[in-house]
């Protein structure tokens, strides 16, 4: 369901070679290799876990590996969302959700599909008609059943279990559904119709309504009458999925019992969808994805207190309530037909981001290292598996170990040390800058084709144009470039920019602009697949496709300002590092550049500006950013300091995260508003 972060980086050929041996050598003994779970729970329910991009990219060995060592069903955690299965009308994308679909196979693990109805992570388009306002009910019900006979057909007989209709019950006393576009263009129906749907592409799947906090007093009354009303209707809902992302200090198992009991009785099944358990301080309790806690440094900080590892009694209360949780899981096997983790381990937990952004959080039963912890032999003892008496803590903090509250991992190459100006230059953002909102104009986002002699073929890259755009008028122009793993879809799934741009227009934050994000790996095959560093060459190639093929091709097309001081150039990760190399080479070309999070292509700083005094003259704004948590941070740390000590203006923002979207997003958010200004 959440939306989950990726780590694309690049190594200059120098390091490689170690790098790709790095990632792929495993230690003699792999620390996951231990009892699988599934094997614990064979014959009593599915036990599963939720993979996300970089383990389907061929990034994350080790989410894969135990993935298949231990869990016999395995959710696609954003890979069959609709912004990654239909970006555009009528454009369906299915190369990730089959990746899931292969490495289930090889380990023999029912495929959960994971979501096709939503009101988060749906394009724009499925809510706009025609004539740029809300669709009617026909042309809304329309889109739903095609994008769920396509989606569902396209899986028919691969996928075991589908969340059709995701969240759609509300938080707020006496409402009891979520006022979505979904309902507001169609109606309380919508819901029964997306089931239909969905049974009539796949009858055999098992087709479940999802929500959180369904299984607490507040909300489950709302759960039962809606529930109640599909089995009315005669829907064919066959589970009730509950996803259960709990916190350490507010878990009533006996009120999660009770809600199984209820829905029970209603005829279903019940699946526990989502299962985490964080052990961090938070005020909120739910799992809406908007919400984000806003707090000081000083409260940031307080309720970040385990970032130099777990104690161990927190570790053991863990352990204690997951092995409970099972144990009554257990009991009630005829009615829970599956417990999905969200994540195979604690470094690819969404929760490290949310509620609060930048955490160090330890809700799953890996380690970041792939160790199992004591919560993983609570769990199998629950099944009646043998266990130790005292199971290790592989986080224990060694003695006298403080914690780092600004720190994270170590980097690349070493710890990641924050030298006194490595600071936040700008607040977080307020909550809600890349919404979908319907009280505001909307741009056009489209996919265009162009011819790029650099390469030799036809290429394609995502335009965006402003609410009100005119051939009348001459637009500045924005060339967003993704990281190593990604395409020219890649700063949309991450980041939305045509809505966040929507919003800062509609505020008056920014000025109207054409976003351009074209794919960075110039070769035939352009996508994303096998070994992506082996691709290196072709972002390095981009640089001529970008200034002879994709700049004259957009200002053949659209109506744009082509002079160096209405033309920008940003990239995240590799992207970053491709802007740096190539909008300060071509000062010529860019007076606007921005690097965030940039990879180890980028040049050293020496050979990026080789003349201060022409950069000093020509630049109207350089940007570098990274995140207090990105391993990758030395490389923008250097680039700052050669800039600092050549007197070169430039913004550095070192915020709280990590190598991630959130740090993209938040500094596309304030780089735009600087633009053309």
């Amino acid at each position: 369901m959440k939306g989950q972060m990726s780590l694309m980086v690049f190594v200059v050929a120098a390091g490689l070679a170690a790098l790709g041996a790095r990632a792929a050598a495993r230690p003699p003994e792999d620390p996951w290799n231990v009892a699988p779970l599934k094997g614990a729970y064979k014959g009593k329910f599915l036990i599963g876990a939720a993979l996300n991009y970089p383990a389907l990219m061929g990034r994350a060995p080790m989410d894969v590996a135990i993935a298949q060592r231990h869990f016999d069903a395995i959710t696609c955690g954003n890979s069959m969302k609709p912004d990654f299965t239909q970006p555009e009308e009528g454009r369906f994308t299915f190369e990730q959700g089959d990746r899931c679909v292969e490495i289930a196979r090889k380990s023999g693990a029912a495929v959960i599909g994971h979501t096709l109805v939503w009101h988060s992570q749906t394009p724009a388009w499925f809510f706009r008609g025609p004539d740029g306002n809300p669709p009617d009910r026909e042309l809304a019900l329309a889109r739903m059943r095609k994008h769920i006979s396509t989606v569902v057909g396209h899986y028919r007989g691969k996928v075991k279990q589908w969340d059709v209709v995701n969240e759609a019950i509300s938080d707020t006393p006496g409402e009891l559904l979520r006022p979505t576009p979904w309902l507001k263009a169609i109606g309380e129906d919508y819901i029964a119709e997306a089931f239909r749907a969905a049974h009539a592409a796949d009858p055999r799947a098992v087709l479940i309504y999802n929500d959180y906090n369904i299984e607490l007093a507040y909300k489950r009354p709302k759960a039962i009458q809606l529930l109640k009303s599909l089995l009315a209707q005669k829907a064919p809902v066959h589970a009730v999925g509950i996803q259960c992302h709990w916190r350490l200090d507010g878990v009533n198992l006996a009120e999660v019992e009770e809600s199984i009991k209820q829905f029970g009785a209603l005829g279903l099944k019940v699946m526990i969808t989502e299962l985490d358990l964080g052990v961090l301080p938070t005020r909120y309790r739910g799992a809406d994805v908007s919400f984000r806690e806003r707090l000081t440094p000083e409260q940031r900080a307080a309720v970040n207190p385990y970032t130099a590892g777990m104690p161990d009694d927190v570790a053991r209360k863990q352990a204690d309530l997951y092995g409970a949780a099972f144990e009554m899981f257990l009991r009630h096997r005829k009615v829970v037909r599956r417990v999905t983790f969200w994540g195979p381990h604690d470094g690819d937990s969404w929760l490290n981001g949310f509620p609060i952004r930048g955490r160090t959080e330890y809700p799953l039963l890996f380690n970041r290292q792939g160790k199992p912890k004591p919560a993983y032999y609570a769990v199998m003892k629950a099944a009646g598996a043998s266990v130790p008496t005292s199971p290790p803590n592989p986080d224990a903090p060694a003695p006298g170990a403080a914690a780092r509250p600004q720190g994270g991992p170590g980097g690349m190459w070493g710890p990641i040390v924050l030298n006194p100006d490595d600071v936040q230059a700008f607040a977080e953002p307020p909550e809600g800058i890349a919404a979908n909102r319907a009280d505001v104009p909307h741009g056009k986002l489209e996919m265009v084709e162009y011819d790029s002699t650099t390469v030799g073929t036809k290429r394609r890259m995502q335009v965006y144009t402003p609410p009100g755009y005119s051939p009348d008028t001459k637009y500045p122009v924005v060339y967003l470039l993704h990281g190593i793993g990604g395409d020219e879809t890649e700063w949309q799934r991450f980041a939305t920019p045509n809505l966040l741009l929507d919003n800062l227009l509609a505020e008056g934050k920014a000025v109207p602009m054409i976003l351009v994000m074209p794919n960075g790996r110039a070769q035939k095959n352009d996508r994303a697949e096998g070994d992506v560093f082996a691709t290196a060459p072709a972002f390095a190639a981009f640089e001529q496709d970008l200034l002879k093929d994709v700049i004259p091709a957009i200002e053949a097309r659209y109506s744009v300002q082509g002079d160096r001081e209405h033309r920008a150039l940003a990239g995240l990760s590799m992207g970053g590092g491709q802007s740096l190399n190539f909008g300060l080479a071509h000062l010529d070309t860019f007076a606007w550049v921005g690097g965030f999070s940039s990879a180890p292509n980028t040049k050293p700083p020496a050979q990026l500006v080789p003349d201060p005094s022409a950069a000093r003259e020509k630049l109207k704004l350089l940007w570098l950013s990274c995140g207090s948590k990105d391993g990758l941070i030395r490389i923008s740390q250097g680039v700052h300091a050669y800039l600092k000590e050549q007197g070169v203006p430039h913004v550095w923002n070192v915020d709280g995260h990590a190598h991630d979207a959130t740090h993209w997003r938040n500094n596309l958010y304030h780089f735009l508003q600087r633009l053309f200004r």
